[in-house]
């Protein structure tokens, strides 16, 4: 059953190597086996090996072995990661979880618990080809108010709107501030803290049964209505809530905290495009040269990100558009207008932008944004008139 599944095992002991080496080919899934070592080291052999699985053989320094899994799992976002320790208690196992990993097999290993596990992950491989893998969006402020939900909502809306068989999710995932709920008038049945609580058994099924409708055609998830502790979500709540959204929807665009810790930098790896909201102001501008340093850090590439000059005026800006390229070092850069009475009328009545002023300058520019971003999805343009051209103020 657990045919096509590779796990491999950083050892440290000959023993815990023999007793895994027993179990997973005895459950007749391939097996390679790494001594622990240097990250570069590791890296190589992980990539090499093209497995699914790995299991990491924990030794008397928690804190170092935590460190070498979060830097491994960054790098390997779609693999799977194991402990296994000689006598795992809460502390322990929550510590790891907090790296990414699933889960902290015992020494030895019991036979039941590893099985199960490969077993799981076979039939997710079996699967992938028919499995549904939406596309994640996301959404963030390089500066608080710059206005990434006002972004996330009607690009939402626009994209179910264009395209009634596009599955479109919206999720607040600032579970402290969030106002995703204030820009839509809908009867919310649950919120995104709810579907992070369900973590380990959330699926794309229970995840749509959480989400509230719009009559525009999306499914969306507000953020809590009391502030949330961010410590409350871990990499992993987040990283099978993302499994469970993309098996379900096309496209999903969430509404992220200006906030970066490890859930977040787990959102931001994971997904397939990054918008950052700026205005044209110095200290904006020097926020959005932050975030996108830790992007490079964080090794996450340009190509993902596009830089949103949002309440662009063509004249009196404190910061030229020579001086944006320079600074942030992004080449994808889309205007879009400055009409903020609009946009905070169009929030008051929970009424998306399309609706409330769909001949308006900002309207029309978020429609643009979204009709390009659905070429990009789709490969269909809706409209002609170099929408692309417009938005990165080429007419």
């Amino acid at each position: 059953m657990t045919q096509g599944v590779i796990a491999t095992l950083v050892y440290r002991n000959e023993t815990t190597k023999a007793e895994f080496a027993r179990l997973i080919s005895g459950a007749k899934a391939g097996f390679v086996a790494i001594p622990v070592g240097a990250n570069e080291v590791l890296s190589e052999k992980i990539r090499e090996s093209g497995c699914q699985v790995v299991i990491f053989e924990a030794g008397d320094d928690v804190g170092i072995d935590v460190h070498q899994l979060q830097l491994l799992s960054r790098e390997f976002p779609k693999t799977e990661f194991f402990a296994c320790h000689p006598s795992p208690d809460v502390d322990t196992f929550r510590t790891f979880m907090r790296a990414g990993v699933r889960d902290v097999f015992s020494l030895p290993p019991a036979e039941r618990d590893v099985v199960r596990e490969l077993d799981r992950i076979a039939d997710s491989v079996a699967g992938e080809s028919d499995q549904h893998n939406g596309k994640v969006i996301s959404i963030i402020n390089s500066k608080s108010g710059s206005g990434a939900t006002t972004l996330a909502v009607n690009l939402a809306c626009d994209l179910a709107e264009m395209d009634e068989n596009l599955k479109v999710a919206l999720v607040d995932m600032d579970i402290q501030f969030g106002s995703v709920s204030l820009y839509l008038d809908v009867k919310w049945q649950s919120n995104v803290m709810e579907a992070f609580s369900q973590s380990a058994r959330l699926d794309g099924t229970m995840l749509k049964s959480m989400m509230s409708q719009h009559d525009s055609g999306v499914s969306a998830l507000p953020a809590p209505l009391k502030i949330t502790r961010l410590d409350r979500v871990s990499a992993m709540d987040v990283k099978k809530f993302l499994e469970a959204a993309r098996e379900s929807f096309d496209v999903i665009v969430l509404d992220l905290p200006r906030v970066i810790n490890e859930w977040t930098e787990e959102v931001l790896r994971s997904s397939d495009s990054i918008y950052m909201v700026i205005q044209r102001s110095l200290a904006v501008i020097r926020d959005a040269r932050l975030l996108t340093t830790y992007f490079h850090s964080a090794g996450i590439s340009d190509d993902k990100v596009t830089i949103v000059d949002n309440r662009y005026r063509s004249k009196h800006a404190a910061v030229t558009d020579k001086q944006i390229q320079e600074t942030l070092r992004i080449e994808r850069i889309v205007r879009i207008a400055n009409d903020y009475d609009t946009a905070i009328g169009s929030q008051e009545r929970g009424v998306p932008l399309s609706r409330y002023a769909r001949s308006s300058r900002l309207a029309k520019d978020l429609n643009s944004l979204s009709q390009a971003v659905l070429f990009e999805l789709t490969g269909e343009e809706r409209e002609s008139g170099g929408f692309l051209d417009r938005l990165m103020g080429r007419q």
